[in-house]
Order: structure tokens, then sequence, then C-alpha cells
């Protein structure tokens, strides 16, 4: 968020000094990561971050609306951002009307992977597991924690089923290659967001292949420990995921390309240097590496 403006709260304003340093913390990170195609979750100032994007070297980019409270100067609803170093096209979800039932709206977008194809493209950013506790009157209760939890795991699980639900639909329709990257507020290997993963039932192997999504991570062949990408309270927990359809997984015929390489960014999670990184993300940036197969 650009000063002037605030961000979710009305005192949650940089100033110029801060600005400048997230700025430069961003472009050190692309600098060390050399990305070609980079999703960004929270975005108040599309504008600024598509500039900063272009001076990079990433000419395209796509973004969703954030949204200004009318009354201040205060945003209290991100947007989603994509920036790539080659050509992007908008879509929507095949029921654009769904994308109204996300709590952040999703931005769908087709890229030109060379060597690849034209790509689908999700960049998310899901529910949180804080509390849902809209229009309730003060004091808040703790069966009001309680239940806005409820409230909160059981959207994030209906995002991650709409997700699903578009995806198989446009693949009736159009088999093409998918890659989701997001924020999901969630560890995926358990709970009900684990479905992602289900393997196919012995009898429909051929077709339920077709729809699974994999992890990058697991792609990989990565033998060392998962790392983090988000810390509370001193605990780790892995929120950020890139997602891959059938055709990155080598037990699909039709594979188009391979995961030769996962990275997690995390160095300033896990050892900040304040001069640096006193406006850095409070996530880890996660990466894959992809070579099309010949």
């Amino acid at each position: 968020m650009a000063p002037p403006y605030a961000a979710y709260e009305f005192d949650n304003i940089l100033d110029s000094q801060q600005w400048q340093q997230k700025q430069a913390w961003l472009m050190g990170l692309i600098h060390q990561a050399q990305p070609d195609v980079m999703a960004f979750q929270e975005v108040f100032s599309a504008e600024a971050l598509a500039l900063q994007c272009q001076q990079l070297g990433y000419p395209y980019f796509l973004a969703t609306a954030s949204v200004l409270d009318e009354s201040s100067y205060v945003y209290r609803k991100p947007g989603l951002a994509l920036a790539s170093k080659y050509p992007l096209r908008q879509v929507s979800l095949y029921q654009s009307a769904r994308s109204e039932q996300f709590s952040r709206q999703p931005l769908v977008a087709r890229i030109k992977l060379p060597g690849i194809a034209w790509v689908k493209c999700y960049v998310l950013h899901l529910k949180s597991k804080r509390p849902m506790l809209d229009d309730l009157p003060e004091p808040i209760s703790d069966i009001d924690e309680y239940l806005g939890r409820w409230k909160a795991d059981n959207l994030r699980a209906k995002e991650v089923r709409l997700l699903l639900q578009d995806i198989v639909a446009c693949r009736r329709h159009k088999v093409e290659p998918v890659i989701i990257m997001g924020d999901f507020n969630d560890d995926l290997s358990a709970g009900a967001l684990a479905h992602i993963f289900d393997c196919p039932q012995p009898h429909n192997v051929g077709v339920e292949n077709t729809w699974r999504l994999h992890d990058g991570f697991a792609l990989s062949l990565q033998t060392d420990l998962r790392s983090a990408t988000h810390y509370w309270g001193g605990q780790g927990s892995v929120l950020d995921y890139i997602l891959l359809s059938a055709e990155f997984a080598p037990d699909y015929q039709q594979q188009m390309a391979e995961v030769v390489r996962y990275q997690c960014f995390d160095r300033h999670l896990t050892h900040a240097d304040f001069s640096i990184d006193s406006q850095a993300s409070d996530h880890a940036a996660v990466m894959l590496e992809l070579r099309p197969r010949k």
C-alpha cells in the first residue's frame, strides 16, 4: 500500500522511507529468484507494483481491484496480481458469478510459456483462519469466537471446492495445463483441503488422473524437509503453494513439462536483518522451475 493511503487500519500507513524500503526489499527478492512469472497477494497499490515490475523486466501485468472505504482513506480489501515476462490474457471463472462467493475474487489468466503452451493460471488468496465476526455486537464472547473460526474454515473449504469445480468444468470442454499459485491459509496435507490430492479410484484411474492436482513440491522430488512459509507464535506452517495439473506429472501420458526444482525464499523469516527486512513480507516466497518435455 503506497502512501498516503492506509491498509486495513487507519494508522497503518507507510512513510516515504518505509515505502522505499518495501520496494527495495521486493526488488532484491526478484533479483535473487529471477522468476519468469510472479503471483502476488494483498496488493493495494496495483499501479505502483505494475510500474516496478515493468522496470524489472516484466511487461505483462494483471490485477484484481482493491477496495477503498468510501468514508476514509483506508483500503479494507486487497487485490491479487500477476506479472510475467510472457504474454498474459485475463479470463474469468467458467461460471463468472461464482467469483463473488470467494472472500477475495481469484485472478484467472492464460500465460504463454515457451516450450509448453498457453497455460491457465489461477492466483488465489483463500479465507484466513481469522474468525468471521462481522455484524456481531460487542463484547465478542468465547462462543462467538469459536463459531467465527468454524465459519471461516467452512468458507475456505467452500473456496477450494469452487476452484476444483471450475477446473473440472473447463477441462471437460478444453484440456489445458493449469497452474495455481496462492496463499491457501491452511496446510493442504490435512483437513478438508487435503481432498485436492485425493488418489483416483482404482476403476477410474485413467479418467481421474486427468482432473487431479499435484503439489509442486512433491513433483520436485525434494529430499530436504519442507520449509515453513509463515510463522505465528514461533510455530511454522506451510500456507503457500504452487499446484499443478496432470500435464506436469510423470504418471500422465500427455505430460508436457516436469518440475526440476522447488525453492523457498524464507531468509527474512528465519534470519531477518532489520536493515534489509524491516518492510519484508510476513510470508516466504515459493518458486518452481519447470522444464518442457521434448
